[in-house]
């Protein structure tokens, strides 16, 4: 028999709370019961009330990677994007919380500093927590990369756990040190001055993805790059660009774009998913990864 859920006990909880807004896609039904805590202390209650009660449950950030289904979310979702603090530290270092914006930290914090590392995180959408997590990044390099150690809270505990980062611990689009479930509060990142204009390197990233990405309503990257390849090239070369589904359609700029064309609800844009994965598939032998994350 599952256990009865316990009353919430916070002021910051919302029931039925509209999450199409949080998101790129801006599509979606409500959370059940949203928790948005303003605090790391708060954060890390919630989080360790929500482990506690029965269904689903889960962590959103920026909205800029997931598509919420239609009906919403049956569960208890932990919203992360009041805790938006950059503190500095000295000695180019910052405590930076999950719910920070990315272009945030790019611009009034290594720009004007002339951090080396812009171009690994130029244009990247969404926040901190997800960048984290995801180790969003370009081929210039990656969000792991410029931490000195993560701040988690790991399923199953009940406090914050301060991991020292190392290489070992994330790769492409992917890290090991905070599993599905667990909570991402933010890190530590080191800054070290360049050499180079990292203003010029911004200005040509931001020039690049305004020439080859598509503008709209979308949440990125669908897919992950298949090892040795792209999967843009790999969806293209299967004749899909421009390809609809009631208010979705594979965009005509870039493949591996699937847009909120006209009124898209959550379902047209996973039968393109699909879609896409199939024909992919039955072309080119090659499995496609997602990675848009479905929160359902």
């Amino acid at each position: 028999m599952e256990t009865a859920a316990t009353p919430c006990p916070f002021e910051f909880a919302h029931e039925e709370f509209p999450l199409a807004p949080l998101t790129l896609y801006g599509v979606g039904g409500p959370a059940r019961v949203a928790l948005i805590p303003r605090t790391r202390e708060e954060a890390v209650a919630a989080f360790v009330w929500m482990q506690a009660q029965p269904g689903k449950k889960g962590v959103l950030g920026g909205g800029s990677n997931v598509l919420i289904a239609d009906e919403g979310f049956p569960g208890i979702l932990l919203l992360t994007h009041e805790l938006n603090r950059i503190e500095p530290l000295g000695d180019d270092r910052y405590e930076v919380d999950a719910g920070a914006i990315l272009w945030d930290l790019v611009t009034e914090v290594m720009l004007p500093k002339n951090y080396a590392g812009v171009g690994g995180l130029t244009g990247v959408p969404g926040t901190v927590g997800g960048a984290i997590y995801m180790n969003a990044g370009t081929v210039s390099g990656t969000t792991c990369q410029l931490m000195e150690s993560v701040d988690v809270v790991l399923p199953g505990e009940d406090a914050l756990r301060r991991i020292p980062m190392e290489e070992s611990l994330y790769g492409y689009r992917g890290q090991s040190f905070c599993p599905t479930g667990g909570l991402i509060l933010g890190g530590l990142f080191t800054f070290r001055p360049a050499e180079e204009d990292q203003q010029a390197i911004f200005d040509r990233y931001i020039a690049r993805r305004r020439e080859v990405q598509p503008k709209g309503k979308c949440c990125g990257s669908v897919f992950k790059n298949p090892e040795g390849d792209h999967a843009g090239r790999l969806i293209e070369s299967c004749g899909l660009k421009g390809t609809r589904h009631g208010g979705a359609m594979i965009s005509d700029v870039h493949a591996n774009f699937i847009m909120n064309e006209d009124n898209a609800t959550a379902a047209d844009i996973l039968w393109l998913v699909e879609h896409i994965k199939r024909t992919v598939l039955d072309t080119h032998g090659v499995a496609l990864e997602t990675e848009m994350v479905y929160v359902h």
